[in-house]
């Protein structure tokens, strides 16, 4: 789940200087969350808006957590013994964990504050519909040329026989 909605934040990122309006990705979400969920247009803007803002804190906290990566890489492929290396990765490790803790919590603010605007069938709709745009937007990087991401492993355009990993 958090790879989709990293891919959204992706997206929206050279786009959040413009107005909302101009906004590609937040006007397709507007939009699809009055035709398929049936908002308001009020409740479709806060729910687009309050996406933007989750869009971009989960932004941020991906780019801490890039970098703890690229510090994990450097330790633990540079100099040292495997304990030198426990000990330097360790509070890395800790910051880590801490930041995907507050991924997470970040996505249940999210929901938690989407939720509270809607009527349970609402809350489905919406619920089904983010999934399936989220899967669309993802469908469309794979898809894009020059495109570093691929196809799915195991999706219709994927190797006959699947990954092996060694195994012969």
């Amino acid at each position: 789940m958090l790879r989709p909605l990293l891919l959204l934040t992706l997206l929206s990122l050279p786009l959040l200087a413009q107005a909302d309006e101009e906004r590609p990705l937040a006007r397709y979400r507007l939009d699809h969350l009055q035709q398929a969920v049936g908002l308001q247009e009020d409740q479709a803007r806060a729910v687009t808006e309050r996406w933007s803002r989750y869009d971009r804190e989960q932004f941020t906290k991906t780019q801490q957590i890039q970098q703890l990566r690229r510090r994990f890489n450097e330790v633990l492929m540079g100099p040292g013994t495997e304990e030198e290396k426990s000990a330097k990765v360790r509070p890395l490790l800790e910051q880590f964990v801490e930041l995907r803790r507050q991924q997470a919590d970040l996505k249940f603010k999210f929901e938690d504050d989407i939720r509270g605007k809607l009527s349970p069938a609402q809350q489905v709709r919406l619920i089904i519909q983010v999934e399936e745009m989220q899967r669309r937007v993802a469908e469309a990087l794979r898809q894009a040329p020059g495109s570093r991401m691929g196809p799915r492993q195991g999706g219709p355009d994927a190797p006959a026989g699947g990954i092996r990993r060694g195994i012969r």
